[in-house]
C-alpha cells in the first residue's frame, strides 16, 4: 500500500456576523476533531490503522 485515507469524525462551529450590507457572513470557524477515526485504502476499502507519523489538523478560513 502506497497511500491511505484517515477519516476523522468531528464537528464544525461557524460564527456568522452581519456585514455592512446587512448580510450574514462567516467570520470564524472551529473544527473539533472527535476520537473516532476510520482508515481506508486508495480504493475506499477499510483497513487497520497503519503506522504513520502524526499530522496535526490545520484548518483555515
Amino acid at each position: 500500500m502506497d497511500k491511505f485515507n484517515k477519516i476523522t469524525v468531528g464537528f464544525v462551529i461557524q460564527t456568522f456576523e452581519k456585514n455592512a450590507a446587512g448580510k450574514f457572513v462567516c467570520t470564524k470557524q472551529e473544527f473539533i476533531a472527535g476520537d473516532q477515526c476510520d482508515y481506508e485504502d486508495a480504493e475506499g476499502n477499510p483497513i487497520d490503522p497503519p503506522d504513520y507519523e502524526y499530522q496535526p489538523y490545520n484548518m483555515t478560513l
